[in-house]
């Protein structure tokens, strides 16, 4: 009954945890059991891919491309769809919804979830469709007549940019709904709008003799808050209030995940404490980790999700931003009601749909960019990867300039070129006068990797670097003065969190080494080496764990084969980090074929709020 689950388990295509869960539904259904464990053991599967349910349509061309990249040959044939559907249908261990108990979820006659997935997916979307039927704000606000909106605005937002028009449309969103969705590339001013947005939400309030609403930022790594709690300090001033955070958290955090048994401090049972929730970098959420968000927001809550639907999604299964935003944008405008509403306050046009999606009432994409500025090379260059403009792009780096270059990298010399180009960059760290000026050195640049295993990969180029290093200063030890690490787990007992970085540095008096770690509100802290758990080496970050991050000068490292990672969503991320120089290490065939790619991600939450 389970000689095929076997079979695949033993050409590698299946990891053994879904084989066994495969097996295990094969067990449970005395008919057709071949064909659920299979739909089961791959749909668990898809799952370390990012998929949060697995299309039937899709079933057999996932096992091939599992199978190509094991080098396996699927020389026995699988059951057909018609089979599967058919056994789907009529098993006692699948069920078309949540509502019973079953191990398999069979939605719409087509998508295969593991239940705990479609509840994740229904949680989202339950929460969010809720927010955006709520008329409750949006009636209030239609007792406030338009000049008095309009000077609000122009109080809080000068007028007279070129982006000030999706800016203005955000705040009236936010305004009239208890969700808003605000998507936007580096330097679009995403912060800064949500800055003058809370301020006109507390001003208002305050005016109206009403209760300050209680709110919160946060973000889903220590790294994303960090950034967002430092760009509070540097723009914060303008808008100072004591009802508006000077400081941001992780998501983790926020939810009092990492108590016993993994359960969360805050839940649906005891909902956060805050009448608005910012969460910033919200491209990085996963499912399970949006719906525990969800689960924790009390029905009256409003949430600000900002993001870039662009960049990479999480690593974890579900891209719930990407999603929300495709859903949003669907039918390419607002409802006629909605920007008539719009224009008779901003006066300026407002694109309408015909068909007009629910959840594009909640909608905005910042459309400006302050960064990189129209005509920089970098912003050009991350325009074209994004579109997949290869040719574009390639023409952008065969420019004679310095802020964006492409240097063709061979299948030899790697580690030369790393110790004669990179490690350089990275000598000053154990000179450093305190924590502060070390991370200063070490923002100003940073290695960024495609993949984290192989030659060309994060942990290959570290060691590379980390050896060099320590022969330069004679130091054989793990730890040595200057070394830049990467936390790679959650320690609560510690508040540390994965991707939290830190520097060890020599102590004045002693010259024992500290490991410094800069916490969310930019506080700065030392904890000794020996009690640290998971560390590992930061001069080089894949593209994934760079998300969230900004730094001065990028090198991004591409293997010299193509890979399925490869995409250009990973392509525009990774040059997105970096301010003002990048350096793309690949050759041209590589990065055009990442420009081809299109990363895809099963899910079934657009449907779910189209």
């Amino acid at each position: 009954m389970t000689h095929r689950i076997d079979r695949l388990e033993a050409l590698g295509v299946l990891p053994a945890v879904d084989a066994a869960l495969g097996r295990l539904l094969a067990k449970k259904s005395p008919r057709d059991g071949d064909a659920i464990g299979l739909a089961g053991a791959l749909a668990s599967a898809a799952l370390a891919h990012g998929h949060s349910c697995l299309p039937l349509a899709a079933l057999h061309g996932f096992a091939a491309d599992l199978a190509a990249a094991t080098g396996a040959d699927l020389a026995e044939a699988l059951p057909t769809v018609a089979d599967i559907r058919a056994a789907l249908r009529a098993s006692s261990l699948a069920a078309a919804d949540a509502t019973r108990a079953a191990a398999l979820v069979f939605d719409t006659d087509e998508r295969i979830y593991l239940r705990r997935y479609f509840v994740y997916e229904q949680t989202v979307a339950q929460a969010l469709r809720e927010r955006l039927t709520d008329a409750s704000l949006g009636a209030d606000l239609a007792r406030i007549d338009a000049s008095t909106l309009r000077d609000a605005l122009a109080q809080g937002i000068a007028a007279g940019r070129s982006d000030d028009v999706d800016q203005r449309i955000a705040v009236l969103l936010a305004l009239r709904s208890r969700l808003l969705i605000v998507s936007g590339g580096p330097g679009s001013g995403k912060t800064t709008t949500v800055l003058r947005l809370l301020a006109l939400i507390v001003a208002q309030a305050r005016t109206a003799a009403a209760v300050v609403p209680r709110i919160a930022l946060a973000a889903p790594t220590g790294k994303a808050a960090a950034r967002l709690a430092q760009t509070l300090r540097v723009r914060g001033g303008e808008h100072a209030d004591a009802a508006i955070p000077a400081t941001a958290t992780t998501l983790h955090r926020l939810l009092g995940l990492g108590a016993p048994g993994g359960r969360a401090r805050f839940d649906r049972n005891n909902p956060l404490p805050y009448d608005l929730v910012v969460i910033d970098e919200a491209s990085m959420l996963d499912l399970a980790l949006a719906a525990r968000l969800c689960e924790a927001l009390a029905p009256s809550t409003r949430l600000i999700l900002l993001g870039d639907r662009d960049q990479l999604a999480a690593v974890e299964a579900g891209r719930v931003f990407g999603a929300l935003s495709h859903a949003a944008t669907a039918a390419g405008g607002y409802s006629s009601a909605l920007a008539h509403w719009l224009q008779n306050i901003l006066l300026e046009k407002v694109e309408i749909a015909s068909q007009p999606a629910l959840l594009a009432e909640a909608f905005v994409e910042l459309r400006g960019n302050h960064r990189f500025g129209a005509h920089g090379a970098i912003g050009r260059l991350a325009r074209a990867l994004r579109d997949g403009e290869a040719d574009t792009a390639l023409g952008i780096l065969g420019e004679a300039q310095a802020e964006a270059a492409l240097h063709p990298l061979g299948t030899t010399g790697l580690a030369q070129r790393i110790v004669r180009e990179l490690v350089s960059r990275y000598a000053d760290l154990a000179q450093a006068a305190d924590a502060d000026a070390a991370f200063a050195i070490a923002d100003r640049f940073r290695v960024l990797c495609a993949l984290r295993e192989g030659a060309f990969g994060a942990v290959a180029i570290n060691a590379a670097i980390e050896h060099e290093l320590r022969r330069r200063c004679s130091v054989a030890e793990t730890w040595y003065p200057g070394r830049l690490v990467i936390v790679g787990g959650n320690d609560y007992r510690l508040g540390l969190f994965n991707g939290d970085v830190g520097v060890a540095l020599a102590r004045a008096a002693d010259g024992a080494l500290e490991v410094w770690f800069r916490d969310a509100d930019g506080s700065l802290r030392a904890l000794p080496p020996a009690i640290l758990g998971d560390c590992a080496p930061a001069y080089a970050l894949t593209v994934h764990k760079a998300q969230g991050s900004e730094f001065d000068e990028v090198v991004v490292v591409l293997p010299a084969r193509d890979a399925r990672v490869l995409t250009r969503e990973l392509a525009y991320t990774a040059v997105t980090r970096a301010r003002s120089k990048v350096e793309l290490w690949t050759s041209a065939e590589i990065l055009a074929a990442a420009a081809a790619r299109s990363t895809q991600r099963w899910s079934g939450l657009a449907d779910r709020l189209a």
